[in-house]
């Protein structure tokens, strides 16, 4: 007698291109359109609201999905007006709860795609997902890094940085190509930078390489 097995139904196949997409155009409109808004706003819109478009996809374990709302929950409620109306305790964690949000969305990302049984075109296009969630996460962290410290950054022409020119920077510092139209000024500033350009050269040497070579082989393997 056959035994049945239970149908599995697992996270859509094209998941990882569909959140590459999204991060694609968000990434654009970020940088192209500078709307004028307050650095406030457009951090917590980059920390939490964005990252909100990924976990669907990322991951299929509930507790991570319950670990990553319950995140975005605590930083939609700590950012105040800018995001959830008011402002618990008067306490300005917000931003710095942004950034750990965005963190975890990176690992998330990340790990389904090392988690994945094979490597296909989606999961290339999730690591490439999970290498912009990360240059995100960077200009999160340069956008408070700007608030606490005015300054930490200079545009061209010696003016402040606005968040647009810290996504530009977190891109051009993560793909190491260095324009130096951005400058970090303050050693916080530097020392991030720094560590950002240690992972993009880490990622695309080590990550990209190894899952571009599994690719091959996998599509040598169906021939």
């Amino acid at each position: 007698m056959a035994v049945q097995h239970p149908i599995r139904v697992g996270l859509p196949k094209a998941r990882f291109t569909v959140v590459l997409l999204l991060q694609l155009t968000t990434l654009f409109l970020l940088v192209a359109l500078d709307t004028g808004r307050p650095m406030s706003r457009l951090i917590e819109l980059t920390g939490v609201i964005i990252p909100l478009s990924a976990i669907a996809v990322a991951t299929d374990r509930k507790r991570e999905r319950r670990t990553a709302f319950a995140l975005a929950a605590v930083a939609i409620a700590f950012n105040g007006s800018e995001l959830s109306g008011f402002k618990l305790l008067q306490l300005d964690v917000g931003p710095i709860l942004s950034v750990l949000f965005s963190a975890y969305t990176t690992w998330l990302l990340l790990g389904g795609v090392v988690r994945s049984p094979r490597v296909t075109g989606d999961v290339l296009a999730g690591a490439l997902a999970s290498y912009i969630m990360a240059g995100l996460a960077f200009a999160v962290v340069y956008g408070v890094i700007e608030t606490r410290v005015p300054g930490a950054f200079t545009a061209p022409g010696l003016n402040p940085a606005a968040f647009p020119d810290l996504v530009y920077f977190s891109f051009v510092t993560l793909l190491t190509i260095g324009f130096g139209d951005v400058t970090p000024a303050a050693p916080l500033a530097r020392a991030v930078a720094l560590f950002e350009g240690i992972f993009g050269v880490i990622f695309t040497t080590v990550v990209m390489a190894a899952l571009v070579a599994g690719y091959l082989r996998h599509r040598e393997g169906r021939a």
